[in-house]
């Protein structure tokens, strides 16, 4: 696993963004629908690949800290200066990280990196992965979630999220800083399983397609459905 030197820089911006988030997580209302499908993938007794947009990450925070044990998530991040504020963020929310090359470079330092990563989930981690991360493009999955599940016999959830208020990001993935007092709606998807020999094409394609529908229609039930 790759070291990050994190300076005082980001030890003060990824302090801030900690507790931006708790204080948004704790003042902020959350409408969860399909909890019966994370039920049904923590039934099968195998680790799990939550999955969003890379956008609603922040939005997906009062959710893991209200529904889950944030000890047992392994975040993946970029083993760069991106990465960094993000490595103190995550810690002071009890997530353990996971900084790698997230470039899809094909060197034997990035197989390495990745093989040390499926051994970490194989071995009962849960992670956390934003498959068009770290800079895009939007909503185009790079394979490595793919062959993450395969190998470490992982079943990958898909999420989506919404929330009118908030501060938007004027970049690439228009990510969401909802603000506290909020509403934010959030869809669990259907649990895929990535089944031995199965056509890493077909999956990545049928996973696109739950991801933009969790994304759809936690703006719907945003919308739509009683509070």
């Amino acid at each position: 696993m790759s070291k990050v030197t994190i300076s005082w820089q980001d030890k003060i911006s990824g302090t801030g963004l900690h507790a931006w988030a708790r204080m948004t997580s704790r003042l902020s209302q959350f409408q969860v629908t399909g909890m019966e499908h994370l039920q049904a993938a923590l039934d099968r007794k195998r680790p799990l690949i939550f999955t969003a947009w890379h956008g609603m990450t922040m939005m997906l925070v009062g959710f893991f800290a209200n529904h889950y044990d944030l000890s047992k998530l392994v975040l993946i991040l970029p083993d760069d200066w991106r990465g960094t504020t993000l490595v103190v963020f995550a810690n002071k929310l009890g997530v353990s990280t996971f900084p790698m090359n997230l470039h899809g470079d094909a060197s034997m330092a990035s197989a390495r990196q990745l093989a040390n990563l499926v051994r970490e989930v194989k071995s009962g981690r849960d992670a956390y992965i934003t498959p068009d991360g770290p800079e895009g493009p939007s909503y185009i999955i790079k394979p490595g979630i793919t062959y993450i599940a395969q190998k470490a016999n992982a079943t990958i959830l898909p999420i989506g999220a919404y929330a009118r208020r908030g501060y938007r990001v004027p970049r690439w993935d228009r990510y969401v800083m909802p603000y506290p007092f909020s509403k934010i709606a959030i869809q669990i998807g259907e649990p895929l399983v990535v089944e031995k020999g199965s056509d890493a094409t077909a999956v990545t394609a049928h996973l696109t397609n739950q991801l933009h529908h969790v994304t759809l229609q936690a703006a719907a039930n945003f919308y739509e459905k009683p509070f």
